[in-house]
């Protein structure tokens, strides 16, 4: 299963000019990832960080 994906679209003005539209999203299932866990025997096994959660990235490149 992937957790990264890129979409991207080229437009094309002429020869010369171009722009990019470009959108990034990371962790799309939103799974919970476990960073670390407690060492500690009366909270053993018990979740202390996660990682990052959902995001998105939107970028437009313009080319001459």
């Amino acid at each position: 299963m992937f957790d990264d994906l890129r979409i991207s679209r080229r437009i094309n003005f002429n020869e010369r000019f171009k722009m990019d539209l470009i959108t990034d999203m990371f962790n799309i299932a939103n799974r919970y990832n476990v960073a670390a866990v407690s060492p500690l025997f009366t909270n053993a096994g018990q979740a202390t960080a996660a990682y990052d959660p959902r995001q998105f990235q939107f970028a437009m490149k313009f080319n001459w």
